[in-house]
């Protein structure tokens, strides 16, 4: 139901947010392949298309809502704690 809060993201979830955060030329699509789609359900990551070497390849990227989470939780596990 949409008046029921959210989960908060934590552990290995959290690591791929971070992840993404530490790649801007997109994470590779291989990256966290069990949190990844609920993260994209979640709409705090994306999936899109850049250039390889001589091809178009899948990678992740945080959506607008998955950097305002990394702002609020912290982008290192120093200050998610």
């Amino acid at each position: 139901m949409p008046s029921e809060p959210k989960a908060p993201i934590r552990g290995r979830a959290l690591q791929a947010l971070r992840a993404a955060a530490a790649q801007p030329q997109g994470l590779r699509r291989s990256a966290y392949p069990s949190y990844m789609p609920a993260l994209v359900d979640l709409g705090l990551m994306e999936e899109r298309h850049v250039r390889g070497p001589g091809r178009s390849q899948p990678a992740w990227f945080l959506t607008r809502a998955g950097r305002e989470m990394l702002a609020e939780v912290g982008r290192d596990e120093t200050r998610s704690e």
